[in-house]
């Protein structure tokens, strides 16, 4: 009788494709879910209109009064102890702590009061940490609507 020489895979063949074939198309998906360039700026957009919004709530709660320069964002998480201690403290005004810290993993710049009258300003200085900058580099700044803009 005739034999073919052609013979199908042993399981142990099937496998061993069946992982490369796997390992490839965890690749593919890892390659095109991955974070575009542009997600650490939106995640800084979105963390510094969280704090805005919470210093918002903090002044209402404490007569008008913002965290100052030396007590910080921190006073959004934990009650001041430094003078002006906020006696209508009803915080913590954010969830985290990741919320102080901007998408490049560099804690937010605040100051306050702010330049021109503002009462407080709230800022990161991008990917390149240095001020000014386009695109990536671009400086996200509370007092700028336009920077807040994805």
């Amino acid at each position: 009788m005739f034999r073919s020489s052609q013979r199908g895979m042993t399981p142990t063949e099937t496998l061993i494709a069946a992982v490369v074939v796997a390992g490839i198309a965890l690749l593919l998906v890892t390659r095109l879910t991955e974070e575009p360039t542009g997600e650490a700026r939106n995640t800084t957009i979105e963390r510094i209109t969280t704090l805005m919004d919470a210093l918002e709530k903090y002044a209402i709660d404490n007569g008008g009064l913002f965290p100052t320069t030396d007590q910080g964002l921190e006073a959004l998480l934990h009650k001041p102890v430094e003078e002006p201690v906020p006696h209508r403290y009803r915080g913590p005004y954010i969830d985290s702590s990741d919320t102080l810290i901007d998408g490049w993993g560099v804690p937010f710049h605040y100051v306050s009061p702010g330049g021109e009258r503002r009462p407080y300003d709230l800022w990161s200085n991008g990917a390149d940490r240095a001020e000014g900058g386009e695109d990536e580099n671009a400086d996200v700044q509370s007092w700028n609507r336009d920077s807040l803009i994805p």
